[in-house]
């Protein structure tokens, strides 16, 4: 990491809220870096389970001597704690500002709605499925969204949504009954992965849809010899 806007995406990698963060100037910095990290080459911030905040030190006259040059002057300065809190303060409006110049617009609006269901805008369900998915499961899930607003198109974007985000997964659609789904993963029904399936299904399906789900054992398939094992077949 060198600059600001790596340690906020490193952050949301390692899953640590952006306010364990803490930004402080470096006084005896290098001059050639803006970030002074214990190591050199390092591109780790620290552990999740860790309570306490994690301190970065920042050359602050980097990038951006024209802000901090009069915050710290030689000699001791009155209000230390006010000016730590208005260094880190700005450090990260300036590290987001970073991280927006950077952005597509639909990086933007995935920012939006990852924002909203996190506030529980869509309900405790999305919240806690969106948490317990990984950061590029994240990405496949709000992409498919915002491409539903788009397209007003439910039922491929669903069947995207089951194929990125169900591992080991088969979907049925049978054109005989355009209204009947058939889901098969090769997992073992737990709690979790049935409230993101479920919580697929609510988000992206009509209500006029009837979604009936298989899980480990396959139903069998008349001439598909792998689905016909005894003890291993799901009843329809």
């Amino acid at each position: 990491m060198r600059y600001l806007w790596e340690v906020l995406l490193e952050a949301k990698k390692e899953q640590i809220p952006e306010e364990r963060l803490r930004f402080v100037h470096a006084p005896q910095g290098s001059g050639y870096m803006e970030l002074s990290l214990p190591c050199l080459n390092q591109t780790w911030l620290g552990e999740e389970e860790q309570p306490e905040d994690i301190n970065i030190e920042v050359n602050t006259y980097y990038r951006f001597y024209d802000i901090f040059c009069e915050m710290f002057p030689p000699d001791e300065a009155e209000f230390p704690s006010l000016r730590e809190s208005l260094t880190n303060l700005c450090l990260h409006m300036l590290a987001q500002n970073d991280i927006r110049m950077g952005m597509t617009r639909e990086d933007y609006h995935k920012r939006l709605l990852a924002k909203e269901i996190l506030d529980g805008n869509f309900g405790e369900i999305a919240g806690n499925v969106f948490r317990s998915m990984s950061s590029k499961e994240q990405e496949i899930l709000l992409g498919g969204w915002l491409n539903s607003f788009r397209t007003g198109s439910v039922l491929p974007v669903f069947l995207d949504m089951v194929h990125g985000l169900v591992a080991d997964s088969i979907v049925y659609h049978n054109n005989a009954y355009p209204d009947e789904i058939l889901i098969y993963t090769g997992w073992k029904r737990e709690r979790n992965l049935e409230q993101r399936i479920r919580f697929l299904i609510d988000t992206f399906l009509d209500i006029r849809y009837r979604v009936e789900i298989f899980y480990e054992y396959h139903f069998g398939i008349i001439g598909v010899e792998e689905t016909m094992r005894i003890g291993e077949i799901a009843i329809c």
